[in-house]
């Protein structure tokens, strides 16, 4: 065994009585153990008052007692639905005018005369502010019963017969004899039921005319208001004879 001199460079023997110094073992790392070539790693034993994970420095809040009154959750914050009034009960009175009401109410939907009195009435507004607004709207043409019966007659006039059409002007508080005469002005019920009993040509040019179907045809037309001279023509108009129809009554239904 040999030793460099650092002055001379040359190699000299090692005295006898030395050794070379033994190789310190680094230490082991802190909870872990080496075996071989192997590596197992062992958690080490908490040390009271020592943080071991990071949950465990976050201090946890416990929720404080409520209050009665505060809010304590978003589902609190949510309003509970007013109660409706009752049927018939005067409502709140609005801010505006009965005028300016009426006038705003005619702007999103024409009203009989009948039907925006009501209206006006229900909503608190007393007899002579809702007799000055409706003169208002009557002599300025922004509420006519014959416009109004004329639009719904018309607008409807292929869906229903004459007896359903007046029933309907009726309920809306237009005069008996403004309505019949509206419906009057119509075609004639024999021409706009062929629009009504369009929906059935595809069933019978598929099956074929049963009872079952002539039964539903007649309820379906009958219940919109058509005379049975009309629904005779509209079923004649399916290829079928219609003749039963006039002479159809409540047996036949049942």
């Amino acid at each position: 065994m040999y030793l460099i001199n650092n002055k001379t460079g040359l190699p000299e023997p090692l005295p006898e009585d030395e050794e070379p110094p033994a190789k310190v073992a680094k230490p082991a790392r802190s909870g872990s153990s080496f075996s071989g070539n192997s590596l197992s790693r062992k958690k080490a034993a908490p040390i009271p008052g020592e943080y071991s994970r990071t949950s465990d420095r976050k201090p946890r809040k416990s929720a404080p007692p409520a209050v009665p009154g505060e809010i304590t959750r978003t589902s609190d914050r949510k309003r509970t639905p007013t109660a409706r009034p009752e049927p018939g009960a005067k409502r709140e009175k609005p801010a505006q005018s009965a005028k300016s009401y009426a006038v705003w109410l005619l702007a999103r939907q024409d009203y009989s005369a009948a039907s925006l009195r009501r209206k006006l009435s229900s909503r608190g507004y007393d007899d002579s502010e809702v007799d000055g607004a409706m003169g208002f709207v009557i002599d300025n043409r922004y509420q006519d019963d014959q416009r109004f019966a004329e639009q719904r007659s018309r607008g409807s006039e292929n869906r229903a017969g004459n007896l359903r059409i007046e029933m309907t002007l009726r309920q809306k508080g237009i005069d008996a004899g403004l309505a019949k005469s509206q419906v009057q002005q119509l075609a004639p019920e024999e021409e706009r039921v062929l629009h009504a009993v369009g929906k059935f040509r595809d069933q019978v040019r598929k099956g074929g005319m049963t009872q079952e179907l002539k039964t539903k045809i007649y309820r379906f037309l009958a219940y919109r208001g058509f005379s049975s001279r009309a629904i005779r023509a509209g079923i004649e108009s399916l290829g079928v004879d219609g003749a039963w129809a006039e002479d159809a009554g409540d047996e036949s239904l049942d």
